[in-house]
């Protein structure tokens, strides 16, 4: 779990910087509680502002702040490197070799910029009990789903930080995410239940287009499908919040 907590976040607890890879395999199944905790506490900061009456575009932008300072850019940076691969309009070897240049191009910045517009616009957008709940909701799933991408779909690369976590992986170790999702849902609402449901259909889509592409995920795609996963999932939240 503090091998989890210490790659997904920006806590340390430890000086370790490398891990077996048995070891970072293990802590594939501590992803969800991560995302869960992680998610209440940027939910908390959402209730403290709404609290402190501020303003709704203040507010977005001070909850990316959090984000940044509690997870860091991981994620980002799997996003960008994704979208600078993948949207290069090269062959299968020269996209998974573009996504490991440590260098960013136009498709990365293009996208990332992209992406934190949408999330600003949906933060702004929820009403802010529901988006204090869709908070704890989208980090939770969008991990839960990262372990079901490493144990369900084929790796692309012969090694690699993702590799570790596919080789020692237990397969059943996205069950845990998946009970801990469902009794989540089903304590917030329908609502929540069916943002579950299209985010799971529309990640699926996402992963299995990047699967044909590259021949399988990597770490990058893992991040890569978590960012889309709670942009997709805000989305769901709002769309069936309007239509219910």
């Amino acid at each position: 779990m503090i091998t989890a907590l210490e790659f997904l976040t920006r806590i340390e607890f430890s000086s370790a910087r490398e891990w077996s890879p048995e070891g970072f395999s293990r802590s594939v199944l501590w992803f969800p509680l991560i995302g869960l905790l992680a998610g209440a506490v940027l939910a908390g900061v959402n209730y403290l502002l709404v609290q402190l009456a501020t303003p709704v575009f203040l507010r977005s932008i001070l909850l990316l702040l959090g984000e940044f300072l509690i997870l860091g850019v991981l994620m980002y940076d799997g996003f960008m490197d994704t979208c600078d691969g993948v949207f290069s309009a090269r062959d299968r070897a020269r996209m998974l070799e573009i996504m490991k240049d440590s260098h960013v191009g136009a498709n990365g910045v293009l996208g990332a910029v992209l992406l934190l517009l949408t999330k600003f616009a949906l933060y702004a957008s929820l009403p802010a009990e529901i988006l204090t709940l869709a908070l704890v909701m989208a980090f939770l799933f969008t991990r839960s789903m990262m372990v079901f991408f490493i144990i369900c779909y084929p790796y692309a690369r012969n090694s690699g930080i993702g590799k570790m976590f596919k080789d020692y992986a237990r397969s059943w170790y996205w069950l845990p995410g998946l009970v801990l999702t469902c009794l989540m849902v089903f304590y917030f609402g329908m609502v929540y239940l069916l943002a579950v449901g299209v985010g799971f259909v529309l990640l699926n889509g996402v992963a299995q287009f990047l699967k044909n592409q590259l021949g399988g995920l990597t770490g990058d795609t893992y991040g890569f499908l978590t960012e889309v996963g709670e942009a997709v999932f805000m989305l769901a939240v709002f769309g069936v919040g309007k239509v219910l």
